[in-house]
Order: structure tokens, then sequence, then C-alpha cells
């Protein structure tokens, strides 16, 4: 319906959920069953093959290493200049899916720094599903900020890329709406019921930086753990599974009886650093005097001193370099009030632009019309009255509401199991 060729969309057959503990929690080699019961990965119909099977002719066993692999042989092969991703948001399985992509880039990196890809995040659920009821108004609004107070870290409201969509996209009737006809395509989950919230006038993502130069460097510390400073991740949760789960534990914290307070990077090539980005992990703010110094090639060095205060919980700290080719830099943080942590360190060779910036949309408040808004209230009843008709229980319903009990007692048994 999109135009999209049938041969251009691969699907990479891992389970919607798991039995017991989740793919991206367990170990790189421990075999996992879906919920749905499925040991492997498997195609979703009888003439379509999952990536795994195209690549190797053969279906393999759902672990965390496989899932990993094929993440990264098929960005690999493909090499695009622009990936798009789920974000971090509240379903385990998109968790997985966003932390996996980034430990695929960082290989790849690692193994040739030439490509560096575009990288785009949006929430699926997080001001999506979950938003506001808002497509009923005239010019449409633009998307709105998610009302949920769950706050995912370091993705700032001011800090989003908002593109607009295509004019089929943005249609005055809901029901002639491009989206909306591809949602209605969706037999399982009937997602068309939620297309009032998911369409606006432009659609919004973050963006992350993939080709970061302190990836693969020598780090050491005065105290503290720094092996998640450099990992692409920017967090670590502790538990992906959890709903609510806690981001500020895995990170870079240094001992509280430390006086230096200091991390050492070692670049693992020379590189001509324009732009230091600080990931800040601070529960409760931070209020500190933040000492960087640069070692040069050819032995020379210089000192940078700035104050930071920051009264979030997660922030980012900026500092832009004049260029100069650097083999490595310390980091210095004195006067610290606050429970100092840093989630990730990333050197730029340069300033990241979002693609697509020809379809970049900016800001700006267009007076509603009230007749056309008024109109478009008559199809707002007719949509309501559809998902009035869409919860009159189909004998498919009740085989669903069967599978879910099923695959509920099937995880419970589980996790009775392994207690």
């Amino acid at each position: 319906l999109m135009g999209v060729e049938q041969n251009k969309v691969i699907f990479g057959g891992y389970g919607d959920t798991w039995q017991g503990t989740g793919i991206y929690d367990s170990g790189y080699l421990e075999e996992k069953t879906s919920a749905a019961g499925y040991r492997a990965t498997h195609g979703p119909a009888k003439d379509i093959e999952e990536w795994h099977f195209v690549r190797t002719k053969e279906h393999a066993p759902y672990t965390k290493g496989t899932y990993l692999e094929d993440i990264l042989t098929l960005i690999d092969k493909l090499r695009p200049d622009v990936l798009i991703s789920v974000g971090f948001d509240s379903h385990p399985d998109h968790r997985a899916l966003y932390l996996m992509t980034f430990e695929a880039l960082a290989l790849l990196y690692a193994k040739d720094s030439s490509y560096s890809p575009a990288f785009l995040a949006k929430f699926a659920y997080k001001g999506n599903l979950f938003g506001r009821n808002d497509f009923y108004s005239f010019p449409h609004l633009p998307s709105a900020q998610p009302l949920s107070d769950r706050k995912i870290p370091y993705d700032d409201w001011e800090r989003r890329i908002c593109y607009r969509v295509p004019e089929d996209c943005n249609s005055l009737f809901l029901t002639c709406n491009l989206l909306f006809k591809v949602f209605r395509c969706y037999k399982s989950q009937r997602i068309w019921r939620m297309a009032d919230r998911v369409i606006n006038s432009d659609t919004v993502y973050w963006q992350r930086n993939v080709t970061n130069k302190v990836l693969g460097a020598e780090l050491a510390s005065s105290s503290g753990e720094v092996r998640w400073l450099n990992d692409n991740k920017l967090f670590e949760p502790v538990n992906a599974d959890e709903r609510d789960c806690d981001f500020t534990q895995l990170c870079f914290r240094p001992e509280p009886a430390d006086d230096e307070k200091t991390v050492k990077v070692r670049l693992k090539e020379p590189s001509a650093l324009r732009l230091l980005l600080l990931y800040f992990n601070t529960p409760g703010g931070i209020s500190t005097d933040v000492r960087l110094n640069l070692l040069f090639e050819g032995g020379s060095e210089r000192a940078i001193r700035l104050d930071y205060k920051s009264e979030k919980d997660f922030s980012v700290l900026r500092i832009d370099l004049d260029g100069r080719t650097c083999r490595g830099f310390s980091l210095s943080f004195e006067n610290v009030l606050g429970n100092l942590g840093l989630g990730e360190i990333e050197g730029l060779e340069e300033e990241p632009r979002p693609p697509f910036e020809e379809f970049l949309m900016e800001p700006q408040k267009i007076e509603q019309s009230r007749f056309l808004t008024g109109v478009l209230q008559f199809e707002r009843l007719f949509l309501r009255a559809m998902k009035l008709t869409c919860r009159i229980k189909t004998p498919s319903d009740r085989k669903k509401e069967r599978f879910d009990r099923t695959r509920s007692f099937a995880s419970v048994s589980e996790n009775s199991g392994r207690e």
C-alpha cells in the first residue's frame, strides 16, 4: 500500500515477549522461548523466511548472541545512510532492539570507522499510541508532548527533531489518510483505533550519535566503573524488562571518598575532535567544576575549566573544541555538590546534522479554523461508532483471548519452575 516492494521488507523472526527473563537480560548463549512457545527464528508466512534463514539457510535458536549477530550482519550488508529504530519505550522488546542496535553499531564502527550512518529513534507508545487524541482540528496540530511523566533519559522535548509528513498523510479527513489505510491493513491488533492519536502534521524523532571517537578507547579512572562510558548506549538499565527500571545504577560513579574524581581517555587513534558531550547521570541534580585536559599530537596540552550546574537527573554538557588532533584527554570534577555520575562520553569530529533537512518542520502556530474543526467532529463521531462496533466480540476475538490466557499461564509456569 505504501509502495514498498515485498522483497525490500526483511523480517527478524524473533518472538513477541518471552517466557521468563527477556532476551536482552539473558546470557548471549542462553536459549530462549517466546511467549507463544517458539524456540527458533522463523518467517511470518509459508513463503517468507526470516533474515537468519535467508543468510544461512538455517533457522537459529533464540539467543541474545544470535539476535546481535542478525542485526549486525543486516546493517553491514545494507550499509544504509539512515537508520530509524524504535526508541527505549515501555515495551521490553522495543528496548531490546534499541540497545542491541547500539551494540551492533559499536562493533561495526570498530571494524570500519568510515561507516557513519545517521541514527534516528522514535517511540512507539510514548506520545503516539498512548498520546493525545488530537487529530480532529484544522490545520492539524504538531505532535504534542507526551502526557506521561515517565522520563526517558536525555530525551528532552526541546531536543526533538520534527519532520513534516507528506500531503497524503496530512489529509483533512482521517478515513482518507494514507496512514489510516495502512493501519486498517493490520488484522491482529486493530491498530486503526489509535490512528487519531498517532497521525499529526509532523513526526518526531531524536538523533543519536554513532560516530563516537571514544568507542574503543582505553579508559581509566581514579575510582568507579568506567566500562559503561563508551558503549554507545548512554545508559544501561538494571533490568530492561521492568516497566519503571532504574536508569541511575549502571553508570560511571566515583567513590564518595575519591578526592581526584578523574577519568582518563586514550583514543584508539588520534582524532580531530570538535565536540565533546558529557552525559550526566545525577539523581537530584549536580553542581561541579569540570576540568578538561586535552593531549595533542606532539606532546602539547590544553586545559579547559567549566562551571557546570543542572537541576535535572539527566543532562548533557556540550564542550566545543577547535578541531586540533588529539590523542587523548582527562576529565576531573572538583567542588562536587550532588551525586556525580556519567552515562557516556562522546567525542565527535563534526557537528551532527539531522538527515533529510529539507523536510524539517519549524515550530509554528497557525490559527485554527472553527468551521473545519466543527465539520471534522462528524467524522470523529463516525470513528467512535466504528470503535464501538469493533468491541463486539467475534469468534476470532474469543480465540485470541484463549491464546492470551494460555500464554500468561505458560509464562507464570515458567517463572514458578525457575523459582
